[in-house]
């Protein structure tokens, strides 16, 4: 059975960078035998921005935001896929604000009690491609560590796929032939 792959684009521009090497690692990862699906966070309808701290996911056994808008629906269908790649250009040291909404609405696939963490996430992959102008050290390593720490939390497995000292013009950078073994070679991974 073939890896269903969701890519959740967090990139504003969307002719830049990051979704340039995005769609090389969706690709090979189509190529490869994955199933691939498409989320873009950009232009999700929602009531408020990202998670209000309601607490009412908490009080349901539906793993599902209760604020119900387009957005709570996108992130509920997470569920349904093996590896969850979340891809976003590095702003200020941190994912987009639009990534970010989706993000904190993740909240909801969690239950979290005295007795530990239930969740759908559980045995899936979430995955990073991140692009930044900037270095990996004090950069970039800090945008994965705020993926990773948290997924290895609720028992999901980290990959990521990142691209420091971007200096090319958007959508550029995949007229680099390393870039682009890069991207390809990190879409066979998730895909097997």
């Amino acid at each position: 059975m073939s890896k269903r792959i969701v890519f959740v684009h967090g990139g504003p521009r969307k002719h830049g960078n990051t979704r340039a090497v995005t769609a090389l690692t969706m690709q090979a990862a189509r190529q490869a035998g994955a199933d691939v699906a498409e989320i873009d966070a950009i232009g999700l309808d929602f009531k408020v921005p990202g998670c209000i701290g309601c607490h009412k996911c908490q009080q349901t056994e539906v793993f599902e935001c209760a604020i119900g808008d387009e957005l709570a629906r996108k992130v509920a269908t997470l569920a349904e896929y093996d590896v969850v790649v979340l891809a976003t250009p590095l702003y200020w040291w941190s994912y987009t604000a639009q990534l970010k909404m989706f993000v904190d609405r993740m909240y909801s696939l969690c239950k979290f009690s005295e007795d530990g963490i239930r969740t759908v996430m559980g045995g899936k992959t979430l995955a990073l491609i991140a692009t930044a102008g900037g270095p990996m050290k004090d950069n970039l390593e800090v945008l994965e560590s705020q993926l990773r720490n948290p997924s290895l939390m609720i028992g999901c497995s980290f990959a990521s796929c990142l691209f420091p000292d971007t200096t090319a013009e958007a959508g550029e950078l995949v007229n680099d032939s390393s870039v682009v073994e890069k991207a390809q070679a990190f879409g066979r991974q998730l895909a097997s």
